[in-house]
């Protein structure tokens, strides 16, 4: 039996959304940082200023020629306050970075099964005789099962998630390695000892 499941495309758009609203977010925080902040503080200082020097009645003049709102910023931005910012845009960034990558490594993947090879999302193919043992506890309520094998001398697993891959080609895949499986078992335990 031959099948392939390729990632979905709602997968695709989901991952690709959540990076890119991520580092939309560290570019706000930036240019808050940078920018914003600290010209709500010139137009805070300012404004305190005229307040200082009872020139209050000066301030809507003075605001219109630097191009600013007449009423003054609600607070004054300190240092640590704009640090934090900073903080804040590079681990979102860096989160949202990682997140695109993740999904660039991702998008093209492809589980495969021709003949007696499953081909997993990594690409290593693996035979279906080298299949030792599923986990299926999170099949029936996520869709994601757990196929792990042993072949060349190296143990390992890889995941069968419906969600991530398309549904119909993946569950064809998990029942005849399930099927393969049952097969393998039964003859096991019909051998003599």
């Amino acid at each position: 039996m031959a099948a392939e499941a390729r990632v979905t495309t709602i997968w695709k758009n989901q991952k690709l959304f959540v990076s890119l609203a991520l580092l939309a977010m560290a570019g706000w925080f930036f240019v808050d940082g940078k920018v914003v902040w600290p010209r709500s503080n010139e137009r805070w200082k300012a404004h305190d200023q005229f307040e200082k020097e009872k020139r209050l009645g000066e301030w809507p003049a003075y605001a219109a020629d630097h191009g600013w709102k007449e009423e003054p910023p609600e607070k004054y931005y300190d240092a640590e306050q704009i640090f934090m910012q900073f903080m804040i845009a590079t681990m979102l960034g860096l989160i949202g970075g990682a997140t695109l990558i993740y999904w660039s490594n991702q998008r093209n993947r492809i589980l495969r099964l021709d003949g007696e090879t499953i081909h997993t999302p990594a690409g290593l193919a693996v035979p279906l005789t080298a299949v030792t043992g599923l986990g299926l506890k999170r099949w029936e309520s996520k869709g994601l099962a757990t196929v792990r094998y042993e072949f060349d001398g190296r143990k390992g697993e890889f995941v069968l998630d419906d969600y991530k891959f398309d549904r119909d080609p993946t569950h064809e895949i998990m029942k005849e390695i399930e099927g393969h499986l049952v097969t393998r078992n039964a003859g096991e335990a019909t051998r003599p000892a």
